[in-house]
């Protein structure tokens, strides 16, 4: 950083557990010093030139904010180098940038370019605004906060996680109310900051292996490892958002077994989803794409296997089922006639397509293979019966169809040949048809059919007379 105060030199190597070990009370303020830090750190920008960063992680960094650049000189020569060496040391990454901004849309406007130059590599701690140029000087405490607030919200909504930097005096005496995480800059023995401080800049003369020459040492008291997350889900201002490679994600992800999706802002969607490729419904438990046979509001849906609402025909297992086109893809349940006029009738319970007898409302049916209501005949080796060709219902008694009679038994069959009903003898085909109106032999004996079809015994001829 640019930030000149009073000056603590280190001069040993870096190590870790006992550097500037003890604070002392010098002042009734809340402080933070060394010893409640949870990790040390390191800036740089192009001053520090090339940096050996494996040395600087085995001395003890583990993590460093890199200039990524400003408006004044571009991006920084040394930010492509820093901040893919030092991932690659396993040292976490932060960027910032050293701001000219002199109103909230030059502030805006520093914040996307800072997207653009971060936008192809890993930042895996926060992004951060450096307020402490000239050109701040004249501006009032509410102008400089409006400008540090704009450029963390279009940080935040594009999925990192901001944060300000300035020194104790500016945060105190310049600054009026930040909204997000301060890093604050106090060349002292600890920060004597009267308010919550995320990062500690300590001294501008730290020696560390890997550097040549001075680097700035930094404090971290704020844990960020469940706040800026290499890959899952992640809560932030009320919503939730989904992380890959340190970035936030947008549009559908494939997560574990689930599948999701993020809006333009990053945010995870749930209930009834629609885009180009079709609809779906993100569970309300956790926004995963519902799949299969899935229920939302008492009513039965079907999800492919990419969480796409089906509608029409469905076979699950050996079950056919149907979502109805017409009802919003509802699983239809009990009758359907479909544009053809074939009649089919769907489980109360489950939805699968019936098949086979069925009795349904203490009437019997007969579905095919096909689940297509039968009507009319039904022959087979066993017997035959007959089904209403206006309900498909099967018939028992006498039942008329057309030019032709029938009589079924009270279990449906078909009688055919001789068969008495209500103590009366009538005479039935092989196809099961009423016979009248003519003689018929019934195992050598001739029987006369009336015009109701009542059959009766012909009688025997009167003998010729010699």
């Amino acid at each position: 950083m640019k930030m000149i105060r009073r000056f603590t030199k280190v001069t040993a190597a870096f190590i870790l557990t006992v550097a500037m070990a003890m604070m002392p009370a010098m002042s009734s303020l809340a402080a933070v010093g060394p010893g409640s830090a949870i990790a040390t750190g390191v800036d740089v920008s192009k001053h520090n030139g090339a940096v050996n960063w494996p040395a600087a992680a085995a001395a003890g960094v583990q993590f460093v904010f890199i200039k990524v650049g400003s408006t004044n000189s571009g991006i920084d020569p040394y930010f492509l180098s820093n901040i893919q060496n030092a991932n690659n040391a396993g040292i976490r990454t932060g960027v910032y940038i050293y701001s000219y901004a002199t109103n909230v849309e030059q502030a805006v406007n520093e914040a996307n370019l800072v997207l653009e130059w971060i936008k192809d590599q890993n930042v895996t701690y926060p992004v951060v605004y450096d307020v402490e140029d000239a050109v701040h000087r004249n501006k009032s405490k509410e102008e400089l906060a409006a400008m540090a607030n704009a450029f963390c919200a279009v940080i935040d909504a594009a999925g990192y996680y901001p944060m300000v930097y300035s020194s104790k005096n500016w945060f105190e005496g310049r600054i009026g109310t930040v909204n997000y995480d301060k890093w604050v800059a106090q060349y002292n023995d600890a920060c004597y900051y009267n308010g919550a401080v995320s990062f500690w800049q300590s001294t501008s003369h730290a020696y560390i292996n890997g550097f040549n020459g001075r680097v700035d040492f930094n404090y971290q008291y704020k844990d960020y490892s469940s706040l800026i997350i290499p890959e899952g889900f992640l809560e932030r201002n009320g919503n939730i958002r989904f992380y890959r490679n340190w970035r936030m994600q947008r549009g559908w992800v494939d997560y574990g077994e689930g599948r999701y999706y993020l809006d333009a802002a990053g945010n995870l969607q749930k209930g009834w989803f629609a885009d180009p490729s079709g609809t779906y419904f993100l569970t309300p438990e956790d926004g995963r794409a519902a799949r299969g046979q899935y229920p939302v509001d008492g009513k039965d849906y079907y999800f492919t296997a990419e969480g796409k609402k089906t509608v029409g025909w469905v076979t699950i297992g050996e079950q056919k089922l149907y979502y109805d086109p017409a009802a919003d893809g509802v699983m239809k349940r009990e009758w359907y006639s479909d544009e053809a006029g074939r009649f089919y009738y769907f489980d109360k319970t489950d939805g699968h397509m019936l098949t086979g007898v069925a009795t349904i409302d203490s009437k019997n049916y007969f579905f095919g293979d096909d689940g297509v209501r039968y009507s009319g005949i039904r022959a087979l080796p066993e017997g035959a019966w007959y089904y209403d060709p206006a309900t498909g219902a099967m018939l028992t008694g006498w039942i008329n169809a057309g030019e032709q009679t029938y009589y079924a038994t009270p279990e449906g069959n078909l009688v055919v040949g001789l068969y008495t009903i209500e103590k009366k003898e009538y005479y039935f085909d092989a196809s099961g048809i009423l016979l009248r109106s003519q003689v018929v032999d019934v195992n050598g004996v001739p029987y006369v059919l009336d015009e109701q079809g009542v059959a009766t015994v012909q009688p025997a001829p009167e003998p010729v007379a010699e």
